[in-house]
């Protein structure tokens, strides 16, 4: 790909889709993705705080990190129903739909997040964002989805 050209569109994305759209994932084999490493850090946070002092820090009941390695990781609950197992499963909180979003890595190993749709949407750093329309994320992003569930965005050069 040449310095001047664009990134190809994902498959599903509409003809409006922002500029820094990732290339469709079926072109991303895992092993040749460069540039940053990403690792995702899970946090659930407690539903009714004893404390109104707890619920100002924001105190959560358990938390996870998980580094992505895969050109598509998929965050929502698992239904063994409809055979799936999100990568990021926040089966803990039922506001997140089964398939909630996907967080996904072009061949420069730039990270987007794209909500699929979801019920109750997502939110980037308190901000709701478009169904179906990939946002670039950076390093300290939080993703707020469902309602007791945060995912921050931690960036590092390979």
């Amino acid at each position: 790909m040449s310095a001047d050209s664009e990134p190809a569109a994902p498959a599903d994305s509409s003809l409006n889709a922002p500029a820094t759209a990732p290339p469709a994932v079926s072109e991303l084999p895992p092993g040749e993705l460069t540039g940053t490493k990403w690792r995702i850090e899970c946090r659930v946070f407690k539903e009714n705080s004893a404390s109104g002092e707890d619920a100002g820090r924001g105190t959560y009941e358990s938390e996870f990190e998980l580094v992505l390695k895969d050109p598509l990781t998929l965050v929502g609950r698992t239904s063994k129903k409809r055979n799936l197992r999100p990568e990021i499963a926040c089966d803990w909180d039922g506001a997140v739909s089964h398939r909630h979003a996907n967080i996904e890595l072009d061949t420069n190993g730039q990270a987007f997040l794209v909500d699929l749709g979801s019920t109750n949407g997502t939110m980037v750093n308190g901000k709701l964002i478009s169904a179906n329309t990939p946002i670039e994320l950076k390093d300290g992003d939080r993703i707020s989805l469902g309602s007791k569930t945060a995912l921050i965005v931690h960036a590092t050069e390979r």
